[in-house]
């Protein structure tokens, strides 16, 4: 395989987008600017994007009756219409009550998912860019009744699109996060193994996220859990992330030389790298003048 071949296995060719903001700042763009950042993920390969969260507490990326959201905009809207003109794909993030859906309150969850699936599907379900469902409830293990939170809102997503794909992006309980308590490559495939016979059924996509481990140790999580994922028929996706989880409290954009280590080792087990997220941390039009030096180093390593 020639030098262009591999390197094209190592390209990031989806990105969350996160305009219901947690922990990252607001870019304030406008449609124009947002068009133009679409424009920017083609420009490297990317052709999918995942809204990280359709509602989050008493925001929602679209106005909304049944969350008393009518005075927000309709982001969702520009995405799917932006996206569907350029051919690309659009996953849509669920709705999260908080980060911890309410100390594990699962029965809240599917209640107020069935509410927000109604209403995107009776606004976006026509986009030909409307691809499949994402996830938000994020873990690390089986806890705060997360398999019937993923059974719900799966039942719910395949109910409703029986020919979409259900994703979900856990994250691995890795050293980086906790040295002193972490789970090994292989207690945590067997995590995994246990969470998906109670809940892999309605799962077609799992991105686990890199940050969590260090990067000696990735091959070794994501060979395990790419067996893992392959027993239950689950594809298995990287989420490379491009910021720093070291840096002091905030997340600036990577250097490139971590970046580049870790897609060479991703291109060698994920079925597609991912990224949280593009317009932050590697967009030329980033609030964060490393970012847009980052986008051309990327683009001269790569050739895109």
């Amino acid at each position: 395989m020639n030098t262009e071949s591999v390197k094209k296995q190592q390209l990031i060719t989806g990105t969350f987008i996160d305009e219901i903001t947690y922990d990252i700042p607001s870019s304030n763009w406008t449609r124009e600017q947002w068009s133009q950042d679409l424009d920017n993920m083609q420009a490297i390969g990317i052709d999918t994007v995942i809204f990280i969260r359709g509602g989050l507490g008493n925001k929602t990326v679209y106005p909304s009756e049944a969350f008393k959201t009518q005075y927000r905009s309709d982001f969702a809207k520009l995405i799917f219409e932006e996206t569907s003109k350029r051919g690309m794909k659009v996953i849509m993030g669920m709705y999260i009550s908080s980060i911890d859906w309410n100390h594990g309150d699962a029965a809240g969850e599917i209640r107020k998912n069935k509410l927000f699936a109604d209403e995107i599907m009776r606004r976006y379900g026509d986009y030909p860019s409307f691809h499949g469902w994402y996830i938000p409830q994020e873990t690390c293990t089986e806890e705060l009744n997360i398999c019937d939170v993923f059974n719900g809102l799966s039942s719910i997503a395949k109910d409703k699109t029986p020919d979409k794909k259900v994703m979900i992006s856990p994250f691995f309980k890795g050293a980086v996060i906790d040295a002193h308590n972490f789970l090994t490559p292989e207690q945590n495939a067997e995590e995994w193994h246990r969470i998906f016979v109670k809940c892999g059924e309605g799962i077609d996509i799992c991105a686990f996220q890199d940050g969590p481990v260090p990067r000696e140790d990735m091959p070794a999580y994501y060979t395990r859990i790419k067996d893992v994922c392959s027993e239950f028929s689950i594809s298995t996706w990287v989420n490379c992330e491009t910021f720093e989880r070291d840096v002091r409290c905030m997340y600036y954009p990577i250097p490139f030389e971590e970046l580049r280590r870790k897609l060479e080792l991703h291109s060698l087990y994920a079925d597609k790298i991912i990224t949280f997220e593009f317009s932050h941390f590697l967009s030329p039009q980033s609030i964060y003048p490393s970012a847009r030096n980052l986008n051309r180093v990327y683009r001269e390593h790569y050739g895109v």
